[in-house]
């Protein structure tokens, strides 16, 4: 028999349903009135507080509400809910596990464990609540939603964009799960169609700043840059909070020159979530591209304090080498970086042994182009023994350039990627059958690490590209020199060291140098002033190196340093600083861009090279010796402080090797005041590297392909990597 309170209730759940919250409750306690100890008012208005932005007052009606009735599933379900608007995730995942023990087949019981697993950042375990929700209700979207985040989480991207179709199907318009679709799509490089699904999500939900944010980032790689700037900032309008928003932004203002602006943008990052992973980087990277110190040190003071105590601080591998100097600093940096982003993926070539011919090796790169790596490498790629070894080149992008033509035509194989994700990138390499993958990234630029967390090939290679430790048991061996790494330094690296006979690095002896070199006055350089050299990546200045320079130039009145121009806001920052530091700011010169070849002729019109620490010169250093310029350098513990003095302790010039500023600079100063002394540096280091391995291609050449030789035997024969000394072939 139906009674009054039955039909107010049947009443106000049917306004309930119609999203009429402020009726259904009115009714819920008009029952409740008369009928105080009703389990399903108390329930039921519980629920309307907790959607009416009352959770706390929710909780306590359905705590009063199950306390006279216990055997609720149902009340425990929303009680769960209830917690999850408190963010008190622990409790309300014991309270979806309490409804699922009384009845297990309770499909929102299985849906508010996954969300509530997903915040406890568990998406392995959420996803199997998920799927067994979409299992028990195939039509459930908000199951299936829930799926395509714990997905996302994963990194497994293929199966994300599977689940958003089938979401689609039921919903074609739905905003959250175009936008997943979207993000996905973004992961795996295909950026066009991430924006045709982010498009479709803004349409849906014109107000949702994440689809606004994703548009921006697709249009950003795309290198549609105003628009993406347009996208990010209304994403930012829309919520000021949105972390990737602010992020992104930053990246794009300054990917279009607009390094204050970007700078500003992502100064508040870190304010947002101080354990947000760029915030505390991305804006100090801006600033040191544009050697903007303000605040340096102590951004650079928490960035360390961070990596020390395992916080998520910094994505950008070429930064944090460097500010960091600490080898086992960057190694704890780098390990961490790796568990946080290493997708579990499944090794394509794990244990895979090939019976090949010849030896089949594949240098990875984003850089077969205008630039270091290639100018170093390209002599190296062509002289390859192609009777014992058969070279792919895998180019990560594309430009038309000279030096991308002779790299193209150096490989038996060249193999740009296209449009393919890092899985089809991998499958690629594995199709190919490769004995040995090099990676001349690492964590720099446009790198594709992921790809080689696919393990592509059996021997996998960490060279040149990334002058640290990769972190990564995906890289079986790193190639350095008895300098780079001496025996005592090899705990700070995952990798086995290669330790090559002469010097780590390649170089290219058919580099050209234009025949005249031009005047000083040509370049703005005074004809009898001693010009100190620093032709360097801005982002490798630093204050306290900068402080050092410019103690030299106070010491030695008539110098110039001449540092590498082209972008006036890093000149305006470098003038400011100098005459901060009482060195007439007209005492520094700019360089415009040249031609290699030019820029190698001009560099003999210096006096001495200034190498940088704690990141040293690596092209930078070895052109300069090439072109006859002494490079004084500091050397650390790390790989990157090692660098020049790698390559001076193959060309026999130790002295030239400094082991603190002090030392530097008493060194550098009295090469400026005797100039007899730097003469004769100038004519050593003439007659060395005539005759020094440094600079001898096909020596470095047979040495490396005994270094691959050697890798490949040892697992061929089913040994694990271990340290290999290369042994010196005869000259």
């Amino acid at each position: 028999m139906t009674t009054p309170t039955d039909s107010l209730l049947r009443q106000a759940a049917a306004l309930h349903q119609r999203g009429a919250l402020t009726q259904a409750a009115e009714i819920y306690r008009q029952v409740l009135l008369t009928d105080p100890r009703n389990t399903d008012a108390l329930h039921l208005l519980g629920v309307a507080e907790t959607q009416g932005g009352n959770p706390q007052t929710g909780l306590e009606l359905i705590d009063r509400s199950l306390q006279l009735n216990p055997q609720q599933p149902v009340a425990v379900v929303n009680r769960g809910n209830c917690l999850m608007a408190l963010r008190r995730f622990q409790d309300a995942l014991a309270c979806y596990e309490t409804a699922l023990g009384s009845a297990p087949t309770y499909v929102l019981a299985h849906f508010g464990r996954g969300n509530a697993l997903a915040m406890l950042s568990q998406p392995a375990q959420a996803l199997a609540s998920f799927e067994r929700a979409a299992e028990l209700a195939p039509g459930f979207l908000g199951a299936l939603a829930g799926c395509s985040g714990a997905l996302l989480q994963l990194q497994r991207h293929e199966e994300v964009i599977a689940v958003c179709d089938r979401a689609l199907r039921l919903q074609p318009d739905n905003a959250n799960i175009l936008l997943n679709r979207g993000t996905a799509l973004a992961q795996l490089q295909r950026h066009a169609e991430s924006l045709h699904d982010m498009d479709r999500a803004v349409a849906a939900a014109p107000g949702l700043a994440e689809a606004h944010c994703g548009r921006g980032v697709a249009l950003l790689h795309m290198k549609q840059l105003p628009a993406a700037i347009a996208a990010l900032e209304r994403a930012a309008a829309l919520d000021a909070h949105l972390k990737p928003a602010l992020f992104w932004r930053g990246m794009v203002l300054s990917e279009v020159g607009r390094f204050e602006e970007a700078i500003a943008a992502l100064r508040p990052l870190a304010g947002v979530d101080p354990a947000y992973e760029q915030g505390l980087s991305a804006c100090l990277h801006r600033q040191a591209q544009v050697c903007n110190w303000f605040e340096f040190g102590r951004s650079l003071d928490d960035i360390e304090k961070a990596v020390d105590n395992d916080v998520p601080v910094d994505h950008i591998g070429g930064l944090f080498i460097a500010l960091c100097g600490s080898a086992s600093r960057q190694h704890r940096w780098a390990r961490n970086l790796v568990a946080r982003h290493r997708p579990p993926l499944p090794a394509l070539s794990a244990g895979t042994r090939y019976a090949h011919d010849r030896i089949r090796v594949g240098y990875v790169s984003a850089d077969f182009l205008e630039a270091p790596t290639s100018r170093l490498m390209a002599g190296l790629f062509e002289r390859h023994d192609r009777s014992r070894f058969e070279i792919f080149g895998i180019s990560l992008r594309e430009e038309d350039s000279a030096m991308t033509r002779r790299v193209r035509a150096a490989f038996e194989h060249y193999v740009p990627v296209g449009a393919r994700s890092n899985a089809g990138i991998a499958a690629m390499m594995r199709e190919m059958e490769l004995d040995i993958a090099v990676d001349l990234m690492g964590y720099t630029g446009l790198n594709r690490v992921e790809v080689f967390a696919h393990r592509p090939a059996p021997v996998q290679v960490n060279y040149l590209g990334f002058p640290a430790g990769m972190g990564s048991v995906d890289m079986d061996y790193i190639i350095a020199d008895a300098y780079m790494i001496p025996r005592d330094h090899r705990a700070d690296y995952t990798e086995a060291v290669v330790c090559m006979p002469d010097c780590f690095q390649v170089n290219d002896d058919r580099r050209v140098k234009a025949a005249s070199a031009g005047s000083r006055a040509a370049f703005g350089l005074p004809d009898s002033a001693f010009v100190w050299s620093a032709l360097h990546s801005s982002f490798k200045l630093n204050p306290a190196m900068f402080d050092l320079w410019m103690r030299l130039m106070l010491t030695v009145p008539e110098s110039v340093l001449w540092l590498v121009g082209g972008n006036t806001t890093t000149e305006g920052n470098l003038r400011r600083e100098a005459a901060a530091r009482g060195v007439d700011p007209r005492r520094l010169v700019f360089s415009a861009v040249l031609p290699y070849s030019q820029h190698l002729a001009r560099l003999s019109l210096a006096d001495v090279c200034l190498d940088p620490f704690p990141y040293n010169g690596g092209a930078t250093s070895s052109d300069a010796l090439w072109a006859g310029l002494p490079v004084v350098t500091c050397s650390g513990k790390s790989f990157a402080s090692r660098y020049s003095g790698s390559l001076l302790t193959a060309l026999q010039m130790p002295e030239l090797i400094c082991g603190s500023f002090d030392e530097y600079e008493d060194l550098a100063r009295n090469l400026a005041r005797d100039p007899a002394r730097l003469a004769a540096l100038r004519a050593k280091l003439a007659r060395n590297s005539r005759s020094s391995p440094v600079f001898q291609t096909d020596r470095f050449r047979r040495h490396l392909e005994l270094a691959y030789t050697l890798m490949l035997e040892r697992h061929r024969s089913g040994q694990g990597p271990a340290p290999i000394e290369v042994p010196a072939l005869p000259i």
